[in-house]
């Protein structure tokens, strides 16, 4: 009898600690589940809080972090048509009056929204924007004005192929100190032969 009592305290036990297991794990799985449902759905919420009038980027290197934080939305993520043209508002901020002055804002998004349209049907995203370092940015004065360079490296990946695209981007400081994207260029820095 003492032996039958040992092994239903031994199964009861074990089936406790099976349990426990389970419950441990479908706990993890769920857990991980909302945090991926989180952050797909807070990567554009968060670009789109930031407030440009309040707290506009201070440092050319810092604006255009914002500026490929947006593009990472148009590109890679899903999003609405509403915050499609919201984000492009909010790159038009960081655009330089003579930038904006080449097209309304209706073509501007109209653009957009064909060029997103064109990444999403060949299946490109961008899976990393690589920054100069701050040492990097060339500051220099022309006619009273200070401008910025900054180099930015992309990587795309359109199914199954890599590519790299490195631009420099030219950026000039408006009345109120706020470094404004002027334009970019396509470059390349691989040596001639």
């Amino acid at each position: 009898m003492k032996k039958n009592r040992k092994t239903a305290r031994t199964g009861i036990v074990l089936l406790i600690m099976v349990l426990t297991v389970l419950a441990l794990y479908y706990r993890t799985v769920n857990r991980v589940r909302e945090s991926v449902e989180v952050d797909t759905t807070t990567r554009i919420q968060a670009v789109l809080l930031n407030n440009l009038e309040t707290n506009y980027p201070a440092t050319p290197r810092e604006v255009m972090k914002y500026y490929n934080e947006i593009m990472q939305c148009y590109y890679n993520e899903n999003h609405t048509e509403e915050e499609l043209e919201e984000l492009g508002r909010h790159a038009m901020q960081l655009y330089d009056k003579e930038l904006l002055a080449n097209q309304t804002e209706s073509q501007y998004l109209a653009k957009l929204k064909e060029e997103v349209q064109q990444y999403q049907d060949s299946d490109a995203v961008i899976s990393s924007a690589a920054l100069a370092s701050s040492t990097d940015v060339e500051y220099y004065t022309y006619e009273q004005e200070q401008y910025a360079k900054i180099r930015c490296v992309y990587s795309i990946r359109e199914k199954m192929n890599m590519k790299t695209v490195k631009e420099i981007y030219l950026l000039r400081q408006d009345e109120e100190k706020h470094w404004k994207i002027l334009g970019w260029e396509i470059y390349d820095d691989t040596p001639q032969q």
